[in-house]
């Protein structure tokens, strides 16, 4: 039954907590405030200002 035991999480967070914060900070001024037309947080605008945050 060992085999079906948790090995933990697949991956490790690659943000860190200062990282995070920052990226929290930013999504907090809203879409407009980076360029964009309207107040949608879409997966792919998040996933570009992460990118750039987290670089």
């Amino acid at each position: 039954m060992n085999a079906l035991g948790s090995a933990g999480p697949a991956n490790s967070p690659t943000v860190t907590d200062a990282q995070f914060a920052v990226l929290e900070e930013e999504l907090g001024k809203g879409p407009t405030a980076h360029g964009y037309e309207d107040e949608r947080w879409t997966l792919a605008r998040v996933q570009m200002l992460s990118t750039a945050v987290c670089v």
